[in-house]
């Protein structure tokens, strides 16, 4: 049996095993009773079979001892030695916040307000402390008699320490790991109240925003979230957005969370719900709060769900319950570089080809979004791999060599876009052609143009759909990633849409010269 593993009965130092609290992949936390009577809880660690969680628990005490706030965890007695590591709290019965969203629903009012602003005033304290808590998950929050305590600094360190992963693997939950840390910078403040800010998105709806497990991370780098139209709603989907300086920071979530009606946004759609699961969080179990010399003591629990799963692969998944629904949500999209004016004209590039041969155009504006599409999800998987195996050298070669699935994957994924887009354009056409061929209109007068307005308008409609039709998200994202590589500045930029330009008046050119369009490889 593990060292860290003790039955009812059992001692641990000058204390006596109630009962298993929790139980990780590194250790367990258990109900204890010391000599005087008084019951605690106290994490242990097998320090001889993993050095890697006794360091951790070490700093979690010494990030403990260094705070001083009300909802934080209280530190009584910690022992570390060369067989094993414990650290005890104050005991204090309670539920995390996971359990006590799947067991009573979503927070909703003041009530979400004042969990969201005790919480966030906890990190700041963390945080002036100079730690990094690095594991703000719901499963990480505990609801106790008295309010909301932010617990489990089993992954915290000091800004000055150096990160603590197995084989280079990111630290924390999936799905509310800040994207910024996905990509492989290190965690800091800002990673923090993303956490914060999508622990909070859990206690509004009952569902992780990004979900959980291995999908939330190329969720999250997507850049996909949709909320349910409450105040609030916004400010945290912007507090969630890649680009750190444009997040709101938590005091200002939390005004817009106690407003009746919620601060605008950017974007407006209907609701789509993440993929739900029952898989809950392996252990929850309780301890101490604020640490302030002859303040009264508050209530906490300790939760050891991230020990011992502090990587991916093993994680827990908090933050998944029952589907929310309605009938408007807050999307907030992915930051890549738009660069408008760069895809706006390749777009009028690809509809003048269009116009000038029809089947090739097609064929054309169909092979870039695949490859669009390739980017994205070649740009994904490494994403992916670097979060679950960490940077190696090799790794952009060898998701390079793997274009060809990407691009084979990406092909059969546009076929929904595709069929929808040629049947629009189709049908367009038919519907200019029959009516320049009617009685109704006489346009002899002006030659080729009537016909090639018709190819146009069918061309602008399968373009348009092959951006924004089904399924279509990672064509853009792939098409923004592309046109960031190519025009890194604005000049190169600038340039570009000269090319393009240029391509959409040699086309029209062509097709004046030659009085009408090519249909080749078609008969006519």
């Amino acid at each position: 049996m593990s060292a860290a593993l003790r039955e009812p009965g059992e001692r641990i130092g000058v204390y006596t095993v109630v009962e298993t609290l929790g139980r990780g992949g590194s250790g367990a936390v258990y109900k204890v009773r010391d000599d005087g009577g008084d019951i605690r809880a106290l994490k242990l660690v097998d320090a001889m079979s993993d050095q890697l969680a006794a360091e951790r628990l070490r700093r979690e005490v010494a990030a403990l001892q260094a705070l001083r706030h009300d909802a934080v965890p209280r530190v009584f007695d910690a022992e570390f030695s060369d067989e094993e590591a414990f650290v005890v709290f104050e005991y204090i019965p309670g539920v995390s916040l996971y359990h006590h969203v799947q067991d009573h629903g979503p927070l909703r009012g003041e009530e979400l307000a004042r969990m969201a602003e005790r919480i966030a005033s906890a990190l700041q304290s963390v945080h002036d402390a100079g730690v990094i808590h690095r594991d703000v998950t719901p499963a990480n929050v505990m609801m106790g008699p008295d309010g909301a305590y932010l617990i489990d600094f089993g992954l915290a360190h000091e800004h000055q320490d150096s990160r603590l992963t197995r084989d280079g693997l990111v630290s924390g939950t999936a799905g509310y790991v800040a994207p910024e840390v996905i990509n492989g910078a290190e965690p800091g403040v800002e990673a923090d109240r993303w956490a914060w800010a999508a622990t909070i998105v859990y206690a509004m709806t009952g569902e992780a925003p990004f979900g959980t497990g291995s999908a939330a991370i190329g969720r999250t780098l997507e850049g996909e979230l949709s909320l349910p139209g409450l105040p609030g709603a916004s400010a945290l989907a912007q507090a969630l957005g890649e680009d750190i300086g444009a997040r709101p920071g938590p005091r200002r979530v939390v005004e817009a969370l106690r407003q009746d009606v919620d601060v605008p946004v950017t974007a407006i759609a209907a609701t789509r719900v993440m993929g739900s699961s029952d898989v809950a969080p392996t252990t929850v179990f309780v301890s101490g709060s604020g640490m302030d010399d002859g303040a009264d003591a508050g209530d906490g629990s300790y939760d050891d769900g991230a020990e011992g799963t502090d990587e991916w692969e093993t994680a827990p998944e908090p933050g998944m319950g029952t589907p929310i629904s309605g009938t408007s949500a807050v999307r907030r999209r992915s930051t890549v570089p738009r660069h408008p004016f760069v895809l706006v004209s390749a777009h009028l590039a690809g509809v003048a080809i269009v116009v000038l041969t029809p089947v090739i155009g097609a064929v054309v504006l169909l092979l870039a979004s695949a490859v669009a599409r390739t980017e994205h999800r070649r740009a994904l998987a490494l994403a992916l791999s670097r979060a679950r195996k960490g940077k190696r050298r090799g790794d952009a070669a060898l998701q390079t060599v793997s274009v060809p699935w990407h691009f084979l994957r990406a092909f059969v994924e546009l076929l929904p876009a595709f069929l929808l887009a040629v049947s629009v354009a189709a049908v367009i056409a038919a519907a200019g052609v029959s009516i320049l061929r009617s009685d109704w209109v006489d346009v002899s007068a002006y030659g080729v143009w009537p016909e090639s307005a018709v190819l146009a308008a069918a061309g602008l409609a399968y373009s348009a759909l092959m951006w924004w039709g089904p399924l279509s998200f990672e064509t853009r994202d792939g098409a923004r990633r592309i046109a960031a590589t190519l025009a890194p500045t604005r000049g190169v930029g600038a340039a570009w849409v000269l090319v393009a330009l240029v391509v959409t008046g040699v086309c029209v050119l062509t097709v004046y010269l030659l009085d009408g369009a090519l249909w080749w490889p078609l008969p006519w």
